[in-house]
Formats: C-alpha cells, structure tokens, sequence
C-alpha cells in the first residue's frame, strides 16, 4: 500500500514508460482506499517523464556507479570556469563532446537492452540533458533525483532552467509533501546521502557567480587599460607616417613639376638639333655640288 508521495515516485519512475499511466492509476486507486484523497490527488497530478527523461532516470537508478567519472569531470569543468583557469578550460572543453556522447551512447544501450530504443532526436535530448548536467549544479542535482520528467538543455551561458522539471515539482504550496516539491531525493555517492537544499545551492551559486563575473569584469579592465596604451602608441605611429607619407608626396609633386619642365626643355632643345642637323646637310650638299662643277 502507497501512504507517501515518495514512495509513490519511487515506484513510478522505476518503471518503463509502457507501464508508467496504468501504474499511476493503480497508486491513486490505493490511495483513495486508505482514505487518502490529496495523496491520491498528488500521485494522479505526476507527469509521465519523456522517453529522453525516463532514459536518463533509469541509468541513473540502476547504474550509479558509471556516472562517478562523468560527474568528476563536471565538477573539474565547473571549477575550471569558476577560477577562470584558460588552459583547464581549454582542454576539458575538448573533452566534453567526446565524454557526453560516450554516456549518452550508454544511456541508449541500457534502454535498448530494457526494449526501449532510442530515436534520433530522443537521443539529442539525453545528450542535451547531460550538457546541462555539466554545466550547472542545480541541474545535477535535479537529474541525480531520478524523477526527470523532461530533458534539460543549457544555452551556453547563464544558469540551466529546472523549474518544474521533477516529479515533486508538482506539489501545491500547503501541501503536506510541499517539502518534497525541490528535487530531495537521495543523491547518488558523492553527496553523502543527505538532501539536497537547492535553495541554499542557489544562494551560494549566485554568490560564486558573481565573484566569478567580478573576476572577468577585473580582467576585461586591466586588459582594456593594456589595449588603450597599445591605441595611443599605434596611432602616433599613424600620425607619424602620415606626415611622413605628406611630405613624399610634397616631394613628389615637386619632383613631377621639375621633371615636365626639364621635358619641355628637352623637346625644344631636341627641335633646335634637328633645324641645325638639316641645315648642316643642306651646307654639305652645297658644297659637293659646287666641288663636282668645277
């Protein structure tokens, strides 16, 4: 018999999505026996996860242990864009791609292996969720519930939207399991089998957030001031040239100007050669006719 919203998610996200709208129909009929009504409201109001979210969920509950390494390379990445650290960053960001679709390709071999076959776009959909999953705390935490019932998917920037994304995300405020409502279940080794207190992740987040963004702001400035004094440099060299690139073609110009003068002076003097080289044939040929007459 069902008497806790958890257990009931326990059980619902356990099983094949097949099996997944008769089960809850199954739980809301217990419930209302024992007299139950919200609690067999609350079953009756979960979502049925997609076939991308049920795939992760099941790997998630059945292979723990696979998903160490992944979430150790996450928190390297993390800590690399955290400290700004360009050669981590660097090289973990050439890793990402080959690291997400390795467990996305196992993600759907396990599927497979439960009758389940991935499609192409489910597919992209569980890749999406595991870059998520890298890319924000909250979003690991909230996949590490195992009650997915949709993909994430991270921008590229700023934080991964999991608003509403578990399956107790859909109790009402004043709900006997409203502290249920934050993705709260066990986490996977490495959290020590404590909760998960988003809201306080969230709070600290933001603050590592904004150091970060101080950090970058720091730089961008020193590099800004490092980028003025190169400008200023630069364009006295400009200035430099271009007076100098003015003064060649002053140069220039006078240079043009003597030589169409000298040009002209050539042409004349080159006309008063030819009148003087007619006038010394005609002389000659004057001569050798007055010679040959005698």
């Amino acid at each position: 018999m069902i008497l806790h919203l958890r257990a009931a998610v326990e059980q619902l996200y356990a099983a094949p999505p097949a099996q997944f709208t008769p089960l809850r129909s199954e739980l809301v009929a217990q419930a209302k026996s024992a007299g139950e009504k919200e609690l067999a409201a609350s079953i009756g109001a979960l979502r049925k996860p997609t076939v991308a979210a049920w795939a992760v969920n099941h790997f998630v509950r059945g292979h723990a242990d696979e998903l160490e390494e992944f979430r150790t390379f996450a928190e390297l990445l993390r800590e690399a864009q955290r400290s700004l650290d360009a050669d981590q960053l660097r090289v973990l960001g050439r890793e990402r791609s080959k690291r997400v679709d390795a467990l996305a390709d196992r993600i759907a071999e396990v599927a497979a292996a439960e009758g389940q076959k991935l499609g192409a776009g489910v597919a992209q959909e569980v890749r999406d969720t595991l870059t998520a999953l890298i890319a924000d705390e909250d979003a690991e935490a909230s996949v590490l519930t195992g009650s997915l019932v949709r993909a994430l998917s991270y921008s590229g920037f700023g934080s991964v939207d999991v608003e509403d994304v578990v399956a107790l995300g859909t109790a009402g405020d004043g709900d006997e399991y409203a502290d249920e409502a934050r993705p709260s279940l066990s986490v996977l080794p490495g959290g020590g089998g404590d909760t998960v207190d988003l809201e306080e992740r969230r709070r600290a987040k933001r603050t590592a957030e904004r150091a970060r963004l101080q950090a970058a702001l720091d730089v961008a400035r020193t590099e800004l001031r490092t980028a003025d004094r190169q400008v200023a440099v630069l364009t006295a060299r400009h200035e430099e040239v271009t007076e100098g690139i003015a003064d060649l073609e002053r140069r220039l110009a006078t240079a043009r100007a003597r030589l169409e003068k000298v040009t002209g002076e050539l042409d004349e003097a080159a006309g008063i050669r030819d009148r003087r080289e007619q006038e010394e044939a005609a002389a000659q040929e004057a001569l050798d006719a007055h010679d040959a007459a005698d």
